[in-house]
């Protein structure tokens, strides 16, 4: 099997662990992951303004592209997949839009390429997956944090229900480990506050992991860059205000993936996680 793949900037610079341990994850998996060739960045943020046509432009040469690879894109960085999937849902409602970036790029793209999420091809090949796990993690105590992106707004991304979410969990249940619900899974952790108003996003994402960490999670899985950021990096800075606070490990869908799949330890990216989840794998004889 062979997929398209968008990576996108920061899978390339913040979120390398992300990249390598999801290429090396699917290459356990039997599935080849095609590189977009020569691809560009999605634009990051989104426009609120409907009528701002020129932000359309960055996100459709990427759609573009991929259509003529012939194959659906798989796009692991929760950002880059909102903006794509939103871009792409306005390009099929509106018609008019579409014909005019498509002269000006000079492209002639139809609006239906298929934007897939990691965690929504594991979804679709559970059989798959559960073939080639190799280490069940069991006993692992996994609070499911989806964030904003990969839910919002619904009818643009349809990811899965934005106000109760499971796709996480299934896919924490489908490695063997224990999924926690928390209240707050759906809450933002701050964003790009933390560029401006670093206090506001260090208190958003300690709300998150103080709320986790009371339903009984042991660390974090997400798939946003950003709110892995916010969430592993800004800890230090979350004691040095709440002294009782305690570290708690975040990974990426795709490390703890890799883990299970029997990916090689110096293939996960543990080292680059703020907070070191090695401990806490050990403990669980997973490491």
């Amino acid at each position: 099997m062979k997929l398209q793949y968008y990576p996108g900037c920061t899978l390339y610079t913040k979120a390398k662990p992300l990249n390598t341990s999801l290429l090396r994850s699917f290459d356990a998996l039997g599935v080849e992951l095609r590189e977009l060739p020569h691809w560009y960045c999605c634009g990051t943020t989104f426009t609120l303004q409907r009528d701002n046509r020129m932000s359309l432009i960055a996100p459709m040469r990427i759609l573009a592209k991929a259509q003529k690879e012939n194959s659906k894109v798989l796009v692991p960085c929760s950002v880059c997949y909102n903006t794509l999937k939103r871009a792409n849902f306005i390009l099929k409602e509106d018609r008019d839009v579409l014909d005019i970036i498509n002269e000006h790029l000079e492209e002639s793209y139809d609006g239906n390429e298929e934007v897939v999420h990691p965690l929504e091809f594991i979804r679709d090949n559970k059989e798959l997956v559960k073939k080639h796990v190799k280490r069940e993690l069991k006993g692992l105590k996994l609070g499911c944090y989806y964030g904003c992106l990969l839910l919002r707004p619904e009818q643009e991304v349809q990811f899965d229900d934005p106000e109760s979410p499971t796709m996480i969990e299934d896919f924490v249940s489908l490695l063997g480990a224990t999924p926690v619900d928390f209240p707050l899974k759906v809450e933002c952790c701050g964003s790009y506050l933390v560029v401006n108003s670093p206090d506001a996003a260090i208190e958003a994402s300690y709300k998150v992991i103080r709320n986790a960490r009371g339903n009984g999670a042991e660390a974090l899985v997400t798939s946003c860059p950003l709110c892995h950021y916010n969430l592993d990096a800004l800890q230090k800075k979350m004691k040095q205000t709440h002294p009782e606070f305690v570290e708690m490990p975040i990974f990426y869908f795709s490390q703890l993936l890799a883990i299970a799949l029997g990916v090689a330890k110096t293939e996960l990216g543990l080292e680059q996680n703020k907070v070191s989840p090695e401990g806490l794998l050990k403990e669980h004889s997973l490491l």
